[in-house]
Order: C-alpha cells, then structure tokens, then sequence
C-alpha cells in the first residue's frame, strides 16, 4: 500500500513537471520555427515587392533611376586592388552617381541582416512560361539547371508559397507574367535541429533530475502515513496475538465445565463467540501478514476444477439449511499453478458473502470456466446487492453495506479484503457488478 502510494505520488510530480518543462521546450522551438518561417516569407514579399533586387544595393541609397542589370558575364572586380576609375569604391555606388541623390518612392528598402542571413535568388517569367531574367550571383555552386528544376518544382506544387528541401520559395503574379522568387534557410534549420537535440538532451537530463527529487519528495511526504499505518498494522498484529492466549482459556475452561455439567445454553453460547473470535482474530493476522508481505504463498500446479468444486459442495448443505437455491457450474480439467489452500478460502470467502447477503429464497450460483488464456470463477447471487457508487468500498476491512443484517448473519466485515489480498498475491483481479436490491456477481480472474 505504501509503496503504491509513493509510486502514485512520483507518477504524479514528476508527471506534472515534466508537463510543465516539455510545454515550454515544445514553445520555444515552435516559436524559433515560425520566427524562421515569418522570416523567410518577409524576405520573399520584400524581394517580390520590389520586382527583384541586387545584393550590392544593400546599405546604399536608393533613388529614381532604376540601376542597370549587370552583365553576368562580367567579371566581378577585385574590390582589394585600387581603380582610380572607382574612386577606392564599387562603380555607381559613389556618391557622385545621378542616382543615388534621392530616394526612391516605390521601392522597400532590404534589411541588410537579413539580406546577410541566406542565400536567394529569383526567375522571371513571361506569360509563356519561358524565363526572361534570373539572379543567381550570391548562389555559388548553383547552375542554370539547378535553378530550373527548383522553378519547375515550386510550379508543380500548386501553392503560392511553401519548402523545397532546404529553399523556401514564393510565387507571385506580374504584368509580365511571374516572379519566383526561392531562398536558402540551411542555416535555420540547421540551427532548429540542433535546439530541437539540445532540448532532447534537457529534457533527459531535467527528468533524471526530477525523478530523483520526486523520489526524496515522495518518501518525505509518505513518511508520517508510513509510521502510522506501521503503528496500526503492529497494533493489528500484536493485539491478535495477545488475544489468542484468552481465547485458547476460555475455549478450554468451557469444554471443562461442559465435560462437568453436560451440554448447556450458556456454555453454547460461549463457545459460539469463541468460534467468532477465534476467527476475527485469525483474519486480523492474515491481513496483517498480507500487508506485510508475508503470506506465505506455496506455489504448486493443482486441479482447480476439483478444488473449487469440494469448496463449493461443502457449503451446500449450509445452503440447503438457511433454504437458499444453491446451484454450481464447474468446468472440468481446469489445472492452475497458485496456492491451492489460499484458493479454497478465496472460494469460501466468497460462498459464504453469498449466503449471508442472499435473501430468504434467494438463488445462488458458483461458476468456474476457462476464457482463453485466463480462468474466471463467478459467485452470484439475489439479494440485497450493493448501492451504486460503494462497489470499491465493498473491499476495504470492516466495511458493510448494511449494519444491522451483518450482527444478524455474522461476520465482520473483513472477508472480502481477504479475499482480495488472494488474489493479489496471485497476480489477478477481483470485480464485483450487481443491481442495487436485486442481485450482485463477483468475478475471480486469474
């Protein structure tokens, strides 16, 4: 019990935790994701805004004459060698250029960092689908066919906008027919990879982290319920074994004064609350020897179906007696390795809940059966039943639906937690469904 309870307390921090840590990772790379995206697509609106532009117009100013499309077979002068024709700088970008005396008023000026931040290139399309114009000077390694087959591609998508492998690319309609325009984000992914690794690696590090400090925290909190269910299953214990010495004298000074004076009602009675006694006292030290992990199981292949039908015949008579309709159902050859002892009390137990919570008249039926791999024993009977919303209550010790019927029939109320610890202890599952006031059915599986 204890240790389901610290497991449920650890399940429960380090669940909530871990919640918390991955929600804040899974926010911080989708939030690097989109800021990638956003940023790739403002790059293609500005580069399509402005009917393609080049990179030397980075950090210049802009006017109204439009520059000249260079030559691409023009080699790119080496900006370390000094041309008295450049004046220790690029051509037309001096400030003695006509055209870069006034801004211009229909173009958005490029962002330099992001400009810098990637690769890009654009084509220009006719009406006909034949490129007229394309710009591929800062993609290096990058020929003509490669930029077609990414143009056709882009085309064969059907989207204004979207990824190829490692471009990002957008399409837009002109006059002249369209612009494509694809950048590079190698470097973005790259980057979100490696945050996505990075967050892999914390969040294994932070749940072994956690795991330790649920652990700590759960033994401190279990701690006070630890010592007090400890007290309780120690007073348990004890308090059976020192009533067992009482019991033992009363039991025989009884059969003394009977032996002297012959059969009596007073006498009768005594031994008869001796007979009660004698077996809370011996549930009390089952269950206390269950909480404690010593049932002393012996584990051995038997004939279940014959052990389940003597224990059924045995309370048949007791059946006939209080007038109970008393019926079995019992499949043969069904072997089982288990307990056999604990299985016969488990049957019992059962049986005997049956009788006394059957009503006068009442129908009663055991039921033993193979379901593939699993066994199922069945004990149903009319009667009372259990109200709605009580049938895990049913389980715990000294509960009972209905007081004044238990002192009338016997019993304590500590049966069926028994009966559950069995079956515990076998590694199966015990189930109890039923119709309040008309009849209820436990089921054994193993």
């Amino acid at each position: 019990m204890i240790k389901w309870l610290q497991v449920k307390i650890i399940t429960v921090i380090l669940g909530t935790l871990l919640l918390v840590f991955i929600a804040v990772l899974a926010v911080l790379n989708i939030s690097v994701y989109q800021t990638s995206i956003q940023r790739a697509e403002d790059f293609l609106n500005l580069v399509i805004e402005n009917d393609g532009f080049l990179f030397p117009l980075i950090d210049t100013p802009l006017t109204d004459t439009p520059m000249p499309i260079p030559d691409m077979n023009r080699p790119i002068p080496d900006i370390n060698k000094p041309n008295p024709d450049m004046n220790g700088s690029h051509p037309g970008m001096n400030a003695s250029h006509p055209s870069m005396n006034a801004s211009h008023p229909n173009m958005n000026r490029p962002n330099s960092a992001m400009m810098r931040g990637g690769r890009f290139f654009y084509v220009k399309l006719d009406r006909d689908g034949g490129i007229f114009e394309e710009n591929m000077l800062l993609m290096i390694d990058f020929g003509a066919n490669d930029a077609q087959n990414y143009v056709t591609s882009a085309l064969n998508t059907g989207r204004e906008k979207g990824n190829i492998e490692n471009l990002s690319f957008m399409i837009a309609e002109k006059p002249y027919g369209q612009i494509i325009v694809f950048v590079e984000r190698s470097i973005d992914i790259h980057l979100i990879e490696q945050l996505n690794r990075i967050s892999m690696w914390a969040a294994g590090i932070v749940s072994l982290i956690l795991l330790f400090f649920s652990l700590f925290l759960a033994r401190w909190m279990v701690a006070p319920v630890k010592n007090t269910f400890d007290k309780q299953r120690r007073f348990i214990s004890d308090a059976s074994h020192e009533l067992k010495t009482p019991l033992t004298v009363i039991s025989a000074n009884a059969d003394l004064l009977q032996n002297e004076i012959g059969d009596n009602q007073r006498l009768a009675n005594i031994k008869a609350q001796y007979e009660r006694m004698n077996g809370l006292v011996h549930d009390l030290l089952t269950l206390a020897k269950a909480d404690e992990g010593q049932t002393n199981t012996v584990m051995s292949n038997f004939d279940l179906s014959g052990a389940v039908l003597n224990t059924a015949l045995e309370s048949e008579s007791r059946a006939f007696e209080e007038k109970k309709k008393y019926s079995y159902d019992i499949k043969g050859n069904i072997g089982y390795i288990g307990d056999e002892k604990q299985i016969r009390r488990l049957v019992t137990i059962l049986i005997d809940n049956a009788i006394h919570y059957s009503d006068n008249g009442g129908q009663i039926k055991v039921s033993l059966r193979a379901d593939g791999s699993r066994i199922r024993i069945s004990v149903f009977n009319t009667g009372i039943g259990v109200p709605d919303g009580e049938y895990k209550k049913i389980f715990e010790r000294f509960y009972r639906t209905d007081e004044s019927r238990s002192r009338e029939t016997g019993g304590y109320g500590v049966g069926l937690s028994i009966a559950k610890a069995i079956v515990e202890t076998h590694k199966g599952k015990i189930a109890v469904s039923g119709e309040y006031m008309k009849w209820i059915r436990f089921d054994v599986t193993l």
